[in-house]
């Protein structure tokens, strides 16, 4: 426990920070964007690669990541069964099932499973499933519902995850782990001094981003949002103990990684492809703060819990 309320206060603070540095606009108007771009293509690529490579393939494709997957599917049908039966529309509806199964893996997850679990690892499984699968799925459903008929190629959609720098590197990372490799310390030496500049600038990004959301969504999108908080924020963290704990019977520790990882909030993401796409904004900001909020309270009471 003691662990835990250090890693919260480590990184409250620091995203403490990048909401003064978003709301003081210290940065510039360009400044949010540099940020972004120097840790997508440098550093998160680096601190994946490092740190997926450097462990045995069993640390990254295990039962826990198993069950983060499964509880994301899971609640995603639910979400799209009342879509359909709350008529609210194919793009909508995927819009809100997206911020249900996608989680902050990248900006929140990996400085959390790094900081509070122990390594950045246990997000691994999460983030390659949303990158590889879900989002183009996703994008093609979006884009083939599309009312302005403007049809982005199948082939490019299928290829988002190989244009991913994130995706690449966890990908290469899984591959050297399987094959036992082990990669010489002047190779990885340099990589993992890079990627200590990844988490620190994920969460002064996101604290950025916390600057100047909405918490009120649209009068049409009160019920998808309140559904969709409570599958994501309730039912998936439930599911996720219970597969843990009576399913795969899994130790304590273990059961509280995978139970942390479904608490997560909606990633940053889904917010994006809100507004590229102009379908389900409201449900899509208004999940991701709302689910943001309750992370801290849940992960707390987890942590306490488990031990």
């Amino acid at each position: 426990m003691d662990g835990v309320l250090k890693g919260f206060f480590v990184v409250s603070v620091v995203l403490l920070i990048g909401y003064i540095l978003g709301r003081t606009k210290a940065l510039g108007p360009q400044g949010s964007k540099v940020l972004s771009t120097l840790t997508f293509m440098v550093g998160l690529p680096c601190l994946m690669f490092s740190a997926i490579a450097s462990r045995h393939i069993s640390d990254v494709l295990s039962s826990t990541g198993l069950i983060s997957v499964a509880t994301a599917v899971a609640v995603m049908l639910v979400f799209t069964v009342a879509g359909a039966i709350g008529r609210w529309g194919v793009r909508r509806t995927t819009i809100g099932a997206l911020s249900v199964g996608i989680v902050n893996s990248t900006n929140l997850g990996v400085p959390l499973s790094l900081y509070i679990l122990g390594s950045a690892t246990y997000v691994t499984p999460i983030m390659l499933f949303q990158l590889a699968i879900l989002t183009p799925i996703a994008l093609t459903i979006l884009d083939l519902t599309d009312p302005a008929g403007k049809h982005v190629s199948i082939w490019r959609i299928l290829s988002i995850p190989f244009r991913n720098p994130v995706t690449v590197a966890a990908i290469l990372g899984v591959l050297v782990s399987a094959a036992g490799i082990e990669v010489p310390s002047l190779v990885l030496d340099p990589l993992a001094l890079v990627a200590q500049l990844a988490v620190p600038l994920m969460l002064i990004i996101f604290g950025m981003s916390l600057h100047g959301l909405s918490v009120r969504p649209g009068l049409g999108d009160r019920v998808p949002t309140t559904i969709a908080v409570v599958l994501k924020s309730a039912v998936q963290p439930l599911l996720a103990w219970a597969l843990a704990a009576f399913v795969f019977h899994l130790d304590a520790f273990s059961t509280f990684v995978v139970t942390a990882c479904a608490i997560l909030p909606t990633g940053q993401n889904v917010v994006l492809y809100s507004v590229r796409y102009g379908a389900g904004q409201g449900i899509a900001q208004s999940t991701a703060v709302f689910t943001t909020v309750l992370a801290v309270p849940l992960l707390l009471g987890a942590a306490w819990l488990f031990g």
